[in-house]
């Protein structure tokens, strides 16, 4: 689990219908910015820009798969798994809960982290 330091910025990155498409497609199973251009009915550059704040937020990760003709392509997958909002006497405050993947779990285990 992290804070947020500007829970406005993620509120307006959620509160877009592209980026929740990203994030509720990329959790089914990872997919490329192709597959998430067909499945938000947006443009391939619509799309990395939506990724690209979503990793500011650590919401989606990316991964190269290899294929056999050298041109390796990316994949990306969900991360977040919840969001809490609270209310303070200071304002709004951002929990966000992210899911780690097996791999990421399996290296810190090896390195004793």
């Amino acid at each position: 689990m992290s804070d947020v330091r500007d829970p406005e910025a993620l509120a307006d990155l959620l509160g877009d219908d592209c980026a929740r498409t990203i994030l509720v497609e990329a959790k089914k199973e990872p997919r490329s910015a192709a597959e998430l251009s067909d499945r938000a009915g947006v443009s391939e550059p619509t799309v990395y820009r939506r990724l690209e704040r979503l990793r500011q937020y650590d919401l989606v990760t990316e991964d190269i798969k290899p294929v056999p003709d050298g041109k390796n392509y990316k994949l990306y997958r969900t991360q977040l798994e919840g969001i809490e909002l609270d209310l303070s006497d200071d304002g709004f405050e951002i929990t966000v809960s992210r899911g780690e993947r097996m791999a990421d779990r399996f290296t810190r285990f090896v390195e004793g982290r």
